[in-house]
């Protein structure tokens, strides 16, 4: 990808729309990105600025995010300095990945302050900073980076700013002909200019000066099929778009929605992931105890032989050897030199009722344990599964499964409704996105006639063709993908599917949300094609 100063150029171009426009929402919806409600030109518009090492950017968006009930110390702060504030001037460092907002706001008392906000897209390195302006002190950022981090610049409320070291390469786009003849001549483009990343460079290597320029200031928002994205043609394959903030929208719209799962739902992955390896644990440790009962019955045939040839067994010795009518063989038998042949006797039923009331107690509990991973392994699912408004209902599933303890909770989370997509003759289609939705989608909505879907033998959503009593082949067919889809398998091809009307579902009792039993099940095959599935989504 190429997020690179070529890039910034063009999309500060882009954002000079925001000139002379009013802050009037502030928002911190993940770690380290930024979203500010602009409204200018009689418009509302979402900036967005992300710090993020991999995903850093600076766009106009249209994805509507979630924020959070507490805000951030970062965003109090910043709300208090650019609230009602008005941008006088956006500005590119150079052909430098860094952008200046300049805005004017008034204090406490009325005063004009002037106020920076600075976006530095620098990978790992990325930071956004509020500066006041007439000092140059840092009031706020939202990475710390202190002296033993950096010795060059620390980046600390109170502290000096000092920009990122500048280097001895040019900006492209004021550079003299002659500059640019000599960097073209020599191969050197990324060491002579400013800005310029390995995409971008190995487009504009070879070119002529007029072809250069022609390149370098022609802006095409495109994305490759070798997952690359530009603000400049690289090759001739690639699609276009009306502008560098949808193409970035529709480029991140997976991958920056992945990693922000990834950051809300963190705890609760972990959560799962710990307590699945806990009970795998136990699991063992319960197999390799009921293995050892498998002595039972031996010890069962030691008493009964014991009893038949009481005269046989003697007093004063530590075993006796008798022939073991059940298996035609001589068997040796030890014996309790503090017992009496009755008592030994005795001993071995005795012994053989504890294993087998623990062959009873330990099938019990391995089928609990057996329960606990199949529960918490379709919840795993799920979370590979959600976008980030959902995690919040896998994790109000999980207090309510006991798996994560709240002590204090002001009210219950208001769950999402069921997804709904349209199959091709228009019969909609309810896939359960946790366990709680699956309970909802099997149990609650299914009506007689109606016909539910889950991929076989592995966790996924509980899927629900409703309101068709006769859906069509096609209609069957694809709530078998999105059964699939939804699931571990939904990268595979030819996934078994069952099949069968909801009302034939079993829910044993006093087992997890989500837990069903069912048999004389249909099966059917199908592979899930992901873009005819987003396409057949209806909005909830």
């Amino acid at each position: 990808m190429s997020f690179d100063g070529i890039f910034l150029h063009h999309m500060t171009t882009e954002l000079q729309l925001l000139v002379g426009g009013r802050i009037q929402k502030i928002n911190q919806p993940f770690e380290q990105e930024l979203v500010l409600t602009v409204r200018a030109n009689g418009k509302s518009h979402k900036l967005l600025l992300s710090a993020h090492p991999v995903f850093g950017r600076v766009q106009l968006t249209k994805t509507d995010f979630q924020n959070p009930q507490n805000p951030t110390n970062f965003v109090m702060i910043l709300r208090k300095y650019l609230a009602g504030s008005f941008i006088e001037k956006i500005e590119q460092v150079g052909n430098d990945r860094q952008i200046i907002f300049y805005i004017s706001t008034k204090d406490e008392i009325g005063d004009m302050m002037k106020i920076a906000l600075i976006a530095e897209i620098m990978g790992k390195h990325s930071n956004i900073i509020l500066l006041e302006r007439t000092s140059g002190k840092i009031i706020e950022s939202i990475k710390h980076i202190g002296f033993s981090q950096n010795q060059y610049r620390t980046i600390l409320p109170g502290s000096t700013y000092i920009a990122p070291p500048l280097t001895a390469a040019c900006d492209p786009f004021v550079a003299t002909n002659e500059k640019i003849f000599d960097a073209l001549q020599t191969d050197s483009l990324s060491k002579v200019f400013q800005g310029i990343g390995r995409d971008s460079r190995d487009a504009l290597s070879g070119l002529s000066v007029n072809d250069f320029k022609q390149k370098l200031t022609n802006v095409v928002p495109s994305i490759y099929p070798d997952d690359r994205f530009s603000s400049i043609q690289l090759i001739d394959d690639f699609v276009k778009f009306d502008n560098l903030s949808e193409m970035l929208d529709i480029y991140y719209a997976d991958k920056a929605e992945r990693d922000r799962v990834k950051q809300v739902a963190s705890s609760v992955i972990k959560k799962v992931q710990n307590e699945l390896k806990k009970n795998r644990d136990k699991l063992k440790k319960q197999e390799t105890e009921l293995s050892a009962t498998d002595k039972a019955e031996i010890f069962r045939q030691k008493g009964e032989l014991l009893n038949t040839f009481l005269q046989q067994v003697p007093n004063d010795k530590p075993s006796v050897t008798l022939e073991n009518y059940y298996t035609d063989k001589p068997i040796e038998i030890a014996l309790d030199l503090s017992r009496t042949p009755a008592q030994n006797a005795q001993r071995y039923f005795h012994r053989y009722q504890k294993l087998k009331q623990a062959v009873k107690f330990l099938g019990e509990q391995i089928e609990q344990t057996k329960q606990a991973i199949a529960y918490l392994e379709s919840v795993e699912s799920n979370l590979s599964n959600a976008d980030v408004p959902e995690i919040a209902d896998i994790r109000e599933e999980l207090i309510q499964t006991g798996y994560i303890k709240q002590k204090y909770r002001n009210k219950k989370q208001k769950m999402l409704p069921p997804e709904k997509y349209q199959a091709p003759d228009g019969t909609i289609i309810l896939v359960g996105k946790n366990n709680l939705q699956n309970e909802q989608v099997t149990f609650k909505l299914s009506r007689r006639g109606d016909l539910w879907f889950h991929v076989k033998d592995i966790p996924g959503s509980h899927v629900l063709i409703t309101g068709n009593p006769t859906p069509s082949d096609e209609t069957i067919t694809f709530a078998g993908e999105l059964a699939a889809y939804f699931s571990k398998a939904r990268h595979s091809n030819l996934v078994q599917v069952d099949v069968l009307e909801a009302k034939k579902l079993h829910k044993p009792t006093g087992t997890a949300p989500g837990f069903v039993t069912y048999d004389r099940e249909k099966t059917i095959r199908v592979t899930p094609d992901e873009e005819i599935i987003k396409a057949r989504k209806i909005s909830r």
